[in-house]
């Protein structure tokens, strides 16, 4: 990365062009309704190169909430262990939420530089929105969607999605985070191509 696209310390400023993947688990589709289980974030540069390893927070959640999860989310997270993880978790949210500012902060530390990353990510945001506002606030309006991208090359170049393997879509947030990072870095590769 150019010296000129860093601040002291590796912080990422606009010509990095950073990009602040987060992705969230929830207890279902609704955010009026349904709450933040879990919580990852990955920050990027421009060139998708991670700053670090990225943090992953479990919130802990009363059991009455969780029971009441509609039954795909109560199998899933089941099977991955989240549902424990969140009854045992001491993590509460308004602690979860001031560390994952105070992590973006950390290598964005300008307003509205870092860009929301991540798929179907508009999702993610609108529960972002509900629970954990200041972060929201402190992100640009722009979001990156690596599923407008998929969708497009659908459309626009049949037969180059990109491999099955490369998003393993297990519904634990840092494991997606990463999938959707080399799914975009996928899809520059072969169809984002230099004139």
């Amino acid at each position: 990365m150019a010296k000129s696209n860093i601040h002291h310390g590796g912080q990422l400023n606009f010509q990095a062009g950073p990009l602040v993947w987060i992705d969230c688990e929830m207890t279902g589709l609704n955010p009026k309704h349904d709450k933040i289980l879990e919580i990852a974030v990955i920050i990027t540069n421009g060139n998708l190169d991670p700053v670090d390893d990225g943090i992953e927070f479990v919130i802990k959640r009363d059991k009455s909430i969780l029971d009441n999860m509609d039954k795909w989310c109560i199998e899933q997270h089941g099977k991955s262990g989240l549902t424990q993880a969140c009854l045992e978790s001491p993590h509460g949210k308004d602690d979860v939420s001031s560390a994952v500012l105070e992590y973006i902060k950390k290598w964005v530390p300008e307003k509205r530089t870092g860009v929301l990353a991540g798929s179907s990510v508009h999702a993610d945001r609108s529960f972002l929105v509900e629970e954990l506002p200041e972060v929201v606030d402190w992100l640009h309006y722009r979001i990156v969607d690596v599923s407008s991208i998929k969708e497009l090359c659908r459309r626009w170049y049949p037969g180059t999605e990109a491999p099955s393997n490369i998003f393993s879509g297990k519904h634990r947030a840092l494991e997606d985070i990463k999938g959707s990072i080399r799914e975009l870095a996928w899809y520059r590769e072969n169809i984002f191509r230099a004139p």
